[in-house]
């Protein structure tokens, strides 16, 4: 008897622990946004890091992307030797006038430590964290790792949340990083964004937008030096971010009339 009310004890503590993770909605003032992408072997988080980009500064300003973002390039798992150098430029557009970012590939354990303190900033001052899983979860299951051991009062699976869009991504984990951060952080799986934010032969409206833009024009410029958007315009990795701030799915076209300025 006593055996069966503690289970059932247990049980209301781990769902009442869930429905509370799932309640919890992005709160701009106070949590942490961790872009992580892996560059490895697809082209496409070239595009996405620009989109990540002017989303953010189009809803909260440049400033407030130094304060509650954190960039990190190389966060891959097994597929490590198919990544793409040339990236390094991409994300030097999208992001070296607000913060930078971290070089994982270069040196992935400083990345790891520099992610961890800006991680425990944040939950020690009592925001969330927010990972954009744009690649594999390697790093983020090490940083995890670190911060329960550094933390050990703070419930990693109420107040770290990790959002995934890609099945290929998750098979490219090491397995036990997956488990890790599937069981110790707020996991979500959402749709596959390709559905909605990829285009083969691209969007001349969206290239042009996107080109001509006063702010964002140089960081596109170089995300489509990078991956040709005439082959395929695709930042799909971004609908993980859209779900993060709570904007649904926004297609291709929706985007560019909200944040580029286009409504042709």
């Amino acid at each position: 008897m006593k055996t069966q009310l503690l289970a059932t004890i247990l049980g209301v503590a781990v769902t009442t622990t869930l429905a509370g993770a799932e309640a919890r909605k992005f709160e701009a003032q106070t949590d942490l946004v961790s872009l992580h992408y892996d560059h490895a072997p697809d082209k496409d988080d070239g595009h996405s890091a620009v989109a990540d980009r002017t989303l953010l500064e189009s809803l909260f300003g440049r400033d407030w992307i130094k304060q509650h973002a954190v960039a990190v390039s190389g966060a891959y798992g097994t597929n490590a030797k198919t990544f793409n150098p040339k990236s390094d430029a991409v994300m030097d557009a999208a992001w070296n006038d607000c913060g930078g970012w971290l070089a994982a590939h270069t040196n992935r354990q400083a990345a790891i430590e520099r992610l961890t303190d800006r991680w425990r900033k944040v939950l020690e001052s009592g925001g969330d964290v927010w990972v954009k899983e744009g690649g594999q979860s390697d790093i983020t299951a090490a940083v995890v790792r670190r911060i329960r051991a550094a933390m050990p009062g703070v419930e990693t699976a109420t107040r770290i949340h990790v959002v995934q869009h890609s099945v290929w991504n998750e098979r490219h984990t090491t397995q036990e990083a997956l488990d890790y951060t599937r069981t110790q952080t707020h996991y979500i799986k959402i749709r596959d964004a390709n559905a909605y934010l990829n285009i083969k032969g691209g969007d001349a409206a969206f290239e042009k937008a996107a080109l001509a833009h006063p702010v964002f024009g140089p960081a596109w410029k170089a995300a489509f030096a990078y991956y040709d958007p005439k082959t395929r315009l695709d930042f799909s990795d971004t609908g993980e971010l859209l779900h993060i701030l709570g904007l649904g799915e926004i297609g291709i076209a929706e985007f560019r009339q909200r944040y580029l300025g286009s409504d042709r």
